[in-house]
């Protein structure tokens, strides 16, 4: 994995997470590198993009608009964390982790070019509630 200034990765991921849940699709693809791959585990145990990931700027841009206007029971919220040492937005669904999504940038932090969604509920199991007090 690439590394850039973790406060530059932590506002781009606030930007692209914005731009997902708001549904802006051509703020997404402007944010996307063409070669980005969106790189999901549910672990067959909840949604995710699929068992492969998922690979374009086009592709990967439409899964996530689409996949974040799905209606979640409870609604969603989002807090921004950093998990296992990587700036991160943290999905909460009724105040329990529902998702992590890490971005990777390319090296000039221009562009996304992986994007890591965790949705796994047993790979969130040591993610604090949302209410709980994170521990960076």
């Amino acid at each position: 994995r690439r590394r850039v200034d973790p406060s530059l990765q932590r506002r781009v991921t606030e930007r692209f997470v914005a731009a997902a849940f708001g549904g802006d699709l051509d703020a997404l693809l402007e944010m996307l590198a063409p070669e980005v791959t969106l790189w999901s585990d549910g672990g067959g145990k909840s949604r995710a993009a699929g068992p492969r990931p998922v690979q374009g700027r086009d592709n990967v841009a439409r899964v996530l608009v689409a996949s974040a206007a799905e209606p979640v029971e409870g609604g969603l919220s989002i807090q921004y964390r950093d998990v296992n040492g990587e700036p991160s937005a943290v999905v909460f669904a009724e105040n329990s982790p529902y998702a992590v999504m890490v971005v990777d940038l390319s090296t000039d932090g221009e562009h996304v070019r992986d994007i890591y969604v965790v949705s796994n509920p047993d790979k969130l199991s040591h993610v604090p509630k949302e209410t709980e007090t994170p521990h960076a």
